[in-house]
């Protein structure tokens, strides 16, 4: 499918990934909260809770993306599952703020297992999702704006939870109960999310063919044998996996360094909303710049303000204001770079790796995307709270010159390290514009000459 697709079609496939963010930036940023505010779960149970989950999701999704690429039906290969899976999504999701806040092994165990049901049904919905885009085009500069579209979206859902989620839940807390309170913004984000979702579907009728001729079902060992060919894959998988987990390194450290440099924790919130705002407004421009230079070479020029930002914000004063949400800008625009080129580069690994081994499988290379992203937040977070008690870390007390000397250091020397792994790795990404359209036309070529081989009459 090359075809170049109207901006309607493009916003309302990207809109899906407005609403898999109402879900993700939720359970991402509040969930935690709940846990241990709302339902009286201890913290370090919660914690285990939320790491079990994320790991099972994490495991699953190459798992899943295997099962999806079974799929045949008039819906084509992934709509169906937009379609089908909002609804149990978005029931499984507003589970997760239904749970008894008594007895205590009753909310252990009801947030435990409704946890893991929300990440299944997540994965069976976020990966066929993700896989559409391999999927509607095969044109590479078509899918650096289809990635343009759905980072945006993704942003403002980002900037909708981080800047209404907790104040909404406040106001309604105080009419309806704390508990209620979250209910009704679960409910209100489920029942957004799953029109957004039917929206993408609707946007990509007629894209998602079924076509259960041409590509019969790819087994896990097929998979496996062209994964090791895959080395774009490869090396876009390692450069994710370092980004993903340097950025969060850097972001979830924002909320300690205003609240224990500045004394200001509603700040810390300010500014997070504040980088995503800038991450959003920068991917218009570096999906332009990605059609003109190249994504490697694109993402590569975006590390040049993202380390810029992460000295800055090093070099800055505490109380300098200006200067610290000028650093702030700077990283927003840098990773936006990243996150624009990742994801249009990995539906190009799709035809490399069927170039190379004649395999192609969308749903498991997405997948392993997920998979490698949900490993860096997970790993990340983990050693996150490592180094936070190996500094001299403690909650809710003045902290030592040394611990916020330590933890400016994290923010600034783990990030810059991965800038520049992350360089190292994209120089050897072998996909160029040009590269691709002649992976492209030689695929189709063989696809062409099977088919005359078996027409007696071609």
């Amino acid at each position: 499918m090359n075809e170049t697709l109207t901006h309607r079609r493009r916003a309302g496939l990207g809109s899906g990934d407005f609403g898999l963010n109402l879900f993700w930036q939720t359970t991402s940023l509040y969930l935690l909260f709940f846990y241990t505010d709302v339902l009286g779960i201890p913290a370090q149970v919660a914690g285990i809770i939320y790491m079990v989950a994320l790991v099972w999701d994490a495991v699953l999704d190459p798992i899943a993306g295997l099962l999806v690429e079974r799929t045949r039906s008039k819906m084509g290969r992934y709509r169906g599952y937009l379609v089908f899976g909002a609804v149990p999504l978005s029931i499984s999701f507003v589970a997760l703020f239904s749970g008894p806040t008594y007895p205590a092994m009753a909310s252990i165990a009801v947030a435990a297992i409704t946890h893991v049901i929300f990440r299944t049904a997540y994965t069976f919905v976020a990966v066929p999702y993700a896989s559409l885009y391999a999927r509607v085009s095969k044109d590479s500069d078509e899918r650096v704006l289809l990635t343009g579209y759905r980072m945006v979206f993704a942003a403002i859902a980002l900037i909708v939870v981080a800047t209404t989620g907790l104040p909404l839940a406040n106001i309604l807390a105080s009419l309806l109960g704390q508990r209620f309170g979250w209910l009704v913004i679960s409910c209100t984000y489920g029942v957004v999310g799953t029109l957004l979702l039917w929206l993408a579907a609707r946007s990509t009728r007629g894209l998602d063919s079924a076509d259960p001729d041409t590509q019969p079902h790819v087994s896990a060992r097929q998979a496996i044998v062209a994964l090791r060919s895959n080395w774009a894959l490869l090396v876009v998988l390692g450069a994710v996996l370092v980004t993903s987990f340097c950025f969060t390194m850097f972001s979830k450290n924002i909320l300690y360094y205003f609240k224990y440099f500045r004394g200001s924790s509603s700040e810390g919130s300010f500014a997070l909303a504040f980088l995503a705002i800038v991450t959003a407004a920068s991917v218009p421009f570096w999906t332009w710049l990605a059609r003109r230079l190249g994504k490697r070479s694109t993402w590569l020029f975006g590390l040049a303000p993202f380390v810029a930002g992460l000295s800055a914000w090093y070099a800055a004063d505490s109380s300098a204001t200006l200067a610290l949400y000028g650093a702030l800008s700077l990283v927003g625009l840098g990773y936006s770079a990243s996150v624009v080129c990742f994801w249009a580069m990995v539906p190009d690994t799709v035809e490399f790796a069927e170039w190379r081994s004649g395999v192609r499988s969308e749903s498991f290379v997405f997948g392993l995307v997920t998979f490698a992203q949900k490993a860096a937040l997970g790993l990340a977070a983990g050693l996150l709270g490592v180094f936070l008690q190996r500094i001299g870390y403690i909650a809710n007390h003045t902290q030592s010159a040394r611990t916020l000397a330590d933890l400016k250091f994290i923010m600034f020397a783990i990030p810059v390290t991965g800038a520049i792994v992350t360089g190292l790795l994209l120089c050897l990404y072998p996909i160029s514009r040009s590269a691709h359209q002649s992976m492209v036309k030689e695929i189709a070529e063989r696809a062409t000459s099977r088919v005359d081989t078996k027409d007696p009459s071609a």
